[in-house]
């Protein structure tokens, strides 16, 4: 018989449906003060795969699988599991009320929660840079691997709208031998001149 999901298993699960993307352990502590341990990849995963374990860098990232999706879907409409009490109880009654709105409006599960492609880039360069000088130049190459989830297309036009903003920049690399095959594959073309490295903070 699977091992019965315990409320913390229950927001894990829940943070990963809201961030709907890949998310390393330091974001989600971050984002909801938790982080998915082995011990809870375990229980959710015990007659079900509902969480996926990647290494796209140097460390993990945890999202939900299509079993972990129809968890939560499922789970948004369940009311309140016997004993939950405050302040675990409100966030079933919060999320009750989501899943009657979702149910009421006929919006999909995957209509309403879905990643925020720009936070999902800033993310990932924080977490490329996160023991180096704020402000680091970081390759296209390093960060492409982390967004494999995304058409190509949808994160070029989102790196390009990007550089609109003051604290974004992609430039090309001055040096052009240093470049490998992998780099001029994930160069960004701006005005027919690829970009190889991105910057995001102050110049």
């Amino acid at each position: 018989m699977p091992t019965e999901l315990t409320v913390r298993d229950h927001a894990s699960l829940f943070a990963l449906m809201v961030v709907a993307r890949p998310v390393t352990n330091r974001e989600l502590r971050e984002l909801a003060g938790l982080e998915i341990t082995a011990a809870v990849r375990r229980r959710v995963n015990e007659d079900a795969e509902r969480i996926v374990t990647r290494k796209p860098g140097a460390v993990n990232t945890h999202q939900l699988t299509s079993a972990g999706r129809t968890w939560c879907e499922s789970a948004l409409v369940a009311g309140r599991p016997d004993g939950a009490k405050f302040p675990a109880g409100v966030l079933y009654a919060v999320l009750d009320n989501v899943g009657q709105y979702l149910a009421r409006s006929g919006t999909k599960f995957g209509e309403f929660f879905q990643p925020d492609v720009e936070d999902w880039i800033r993310a990932v360069y924080t977490e490329l840079t996160v023991r180096r000088k704020p402000g680091s130049w970081v390759r296209l190459s390093a960060l492409r691997p982390w967004l494999e989830n995304l058409p190509r297309g949808a994160v070029d036009a989102e790196l390009d709208r990007m550089i609109e903003q003051p604290d974004v920049q992609l430039m090309g690399e001055l040096n052009q031998r240093t470049l490998s095959d992998e780099d001029r594959r994930a160069a960004l073309d701006i005005g027919g001149e690829p970009r190889h490295l991105l910057r995001i903070g102050p110049a």
